[in-house]
């Protein structure tokens, strides 16, 4: 992005520490590329502005320019709220202005209304003032010397400039709330979502849920998230679950389901597995050795009877009688699989954590 002019370079944190301590400009021209940025900024000052307990369906209000809705955007700066005297009014991509929105604007901006705070952003790759509002020194004229007096005292004008390393690791670790982060894992963790912004917030949430129990991210958990480990397959899954691992039965599951549609196939192998464990409760089914054990419980893939010691620990480690809650929970996820219009997630979600919490 082309430098407007260095005296409207600021960094975010300072941007943001400027809204905290000083009060909010009526009319607020910005310029930054990320919208996930934009959504930090408008939170802090509608909090500031309006209070912790501001209401976005009536507080806050959105346009796009390349809508050309000049007048419905000012009419909404103008006007008092129905449910609340005070609003943020946003206007998105803006770009130079037409000589009648200009002078609407600028009209506007003369008198602006005291319980609207009016934020104008842009994401143009050549951000100015003089080309949002045309008074750059090639068209100079009486009018735009006009708009430019008129801008300078009523606009607080601000782009913001890139992070550095420093506050990028913590802007990351406020995203983590009250998760253990270290620097080095955050630096580990952005290499591998290409220094964006949309790909760093992916992460964050993948790695929230993934490190929900233990509350503490570590390099291994970011590297398993990116598949780097290892490539799981269905029984790592069966795996995890009988070992009550819920985080990685979570993470397995997740994997998995980004390449296919697998969650009936999931639920059919943990009622598998389950049934194999509920035959070892029998005295004469858990006394068989070898091929007639193999026999007893259908283990003929490999992969099934490298299983086996995990089904005997799931065995020793639970109550026969929380077997039948088990078989209820898989019964009825694969019901709800099969039958309805549910989030096939939330679905999955529970019956895991049923399972691993048993």
């Amino acid at each position: 992005m082309a430098k407007a002019d260095n005296k409207y370079i600021i960094t975010y944190r300072n941007f943001l520490g400027k809204l905290e301590k000083e009060n909010i400009p009526d009319i607020i021209l910005l310029s930054l590329k990320e919208k996930i940025l934009l959504d930090d900024i408008v939170k802090a000052i509608c909090g500031k502005f309006i209070g912790k307990d501001f209401d976005p369906v009536n507080n806050l209000i959105s346009f796009n320019a390349d809508d050309k809705q000049t007048e419905n955007v000012l009419n909404e700066c103008s006007n008092t709220g129905l449910f609340s005297d005070k609003k943020v009014v946003i206007l998105k991509n803006v770009k130079k202005f037409s000589k009648d929105d200009k002078q609407s604007y600028t009209d506007y901006f003369k008198r602006p209304n005291p319980d609207t705070v009016f934020v104008m952003v842009s994401a143009a790759e050549e951000f100015s003032p003089g080309k949002v509002f045309s008074y750059d020194s090639k068209l100079e004229n009486e009018n735009s010397a006009e708009v430019k007096k008129i801008v300078e005292s009523s606009v607080k004008i601000f782009e913001i400039g890139g992070f550095t390393e420093d506050e990028l690791i913590n802007w990351i670790k406020e995203k983590f709330g009250d998760y253990k982060i270290s620097s080095d894992t955050i630096a580990g963790m952005v290499q591998y979502s290409n220094h964006s912004f949309d790909e760093i917030m992916s992460e964050i949430e993948k790695l929230k849920t993934y490190c929900f129990l233990s509350k503490e991210v570590t390099m291994e958990a970011v590297n398993l998230c990116n598949g780097i480990a290892k490539d799981f397959k269905e029984t790592d899954f069966i795996r995890a679950v009988i070992e009550r691992d819920n985080e990685k039965a979570l993470m397995i599951y997740e994997k998995i389901s980004l390449k296919k549609d697998v969650e009936v196939f999931l639920v059919f192998l943990l009622n598998a597995a389950f049934v194999i464990i509920n035959k070892l409760y029998d005295p004469g089914v858990s006394k068989f050795q070898g091929w007639q054990l193999k026999r007893e419980l259908k283990l003929w893939p490999d992969e099934q009877e490298q299983l086996l010691p995990y089904y005997r620990k799931f065995r020793n480690s639970l109550d026969y009688g929380k077997m039948k809650f088990i078989f209820e929970n898989i019964y009825q996820s694969d019901k709800l699989l099969k039958s309805s219009g549910r989030d096939k997630r939330s679905i999955m979600t529970s019956l895991i954590n049923n399972i691993c919490g048993s």
